[in-house]
């Protein structure tokens, strides 16, 4: 995939509005790292996958890429272009388009999707695409979904930590983000709450619990970012729901690919898909083989 091999951030262009606002975000993250962005439509050759929508039955190969790469310049124009100092490009790939995401991931820094809204009941649905690109990408993965009332607070970076390997490097990629952004770093365990009758509640200092794992929370995340600001989170109940109850629209929650714990299910499975789709506000998935690089 010759097209794609300078790396960078790579954004699924998506003529959605959760589409133009994840370009919106790749486009402010190149600008914080000093990256590229590239705008990817892919396209397939009608003959053999047939017409999508909105491709003219008399369209060959060549009429399906160039609406395709329309498509792309499209949604990079929507999302305002690309800020002063930062390269952007917009590109239409052959090939079904999670195949095209996944194949970017490998030399990427950094892949973006839109989360669509599904109704004015729902907050966000991701589709087969951003699903498949969320749990088979070789790089961190960010869904964004559509456009949400400001919550009026500076954003924030949250991150699910469980002290597993994976979020311990979940927790260090989220406190260089934070960094980056010049704003508070929210680590956050969430504990399952205490079962009536275990007879232990007596027994433990619930305040001193929480207070030593706050203060455990703070030290790893100073280690990776010494002057971040840190305001730790410990939650009771169960782990996805605390996060979305705690994110807001203007925020980044960051997850790890693996857990355990509360987060085992919440990042190996359908609970992350979940967490995507609901979350008010970009979600960043990092995956196990490249997910410490920032």
């Amino acid at each position: 995939m010759s097209e794609l091999e300078r790396g960078g951030v790579v954004v699924g262009a998506d003529e959605t509005a959760a589409g133009i606002a994840a370009a919106r975000w790749a486009l402010a993250e190149g600008a914080l790292r000093g990256l590229p962005v590239t705008v990817v439509r892919a396209w397939a050759d009608p003959v053999t996958h047939g017409y999508g929508r909105g491709v003219p039955v008399t369209s060959g190969p060549e009429g399906v890429r160039r609406a395709a790469e329309d498509a792309a310049r499209s949604v990079l124009q929507q999302a305002g272009g690309p800020p002063d100092g930062v390269s952007a490009e917009a590109l239409a790939v052959q090939g079904l388009p999670a195949h095209v995401l996944s194949e970017a991931s490998r030399t990427a820094e950094l892949v973006v999707v839109g989360a669509r809204a599904a109704s004015a009941l729902s907050r966000g649905v991701l589709g087969s695409v951003s699903s498949s690109v969320l749990h088979h990408a070789s790089c961190p993965v960010v869904t964004v979904p559509e456009p949400a009332a400001a919550s009026g607070s500076p954003g924030r970076v949250l991150v699910g930590v469980d002290h597993s390997p994976a979020s311990l490097q979940a927790l260090s990629w989220a406190a260089d983000e934070a960094q980056r952004r010049s704003t508070v770093l929210v680590p956050v365990v969430v504990r399952e709450p205490l079962r009536a009758g275990a007879g232990t509640a007596g027994a433990l200092d619930l305040p001193r619990l929480e207070a030593s794992e706050q203060a455990a929370l703070i030290a790893a995340a100073r280690r990776v970012a010494p002057s971040v600001r840190v305001e730790p989170e410990v939650l009771s109940g169960h782990a996805a729901q605390g996060l979305l109850d705690l994110a807001t629209p203007d925020d980044l929650l960051v997850l790890g690919a693996r857990g355990r714990g509360g987060f085992s299910s919440l990042l190996l499975g359908s609970t992350s898909t979940a967490v995507a789709q609901h979350a008010r506000c970009p979600v960043v998935v990092l995956r196990p083989s490249r997910g410490g690089a920032a």
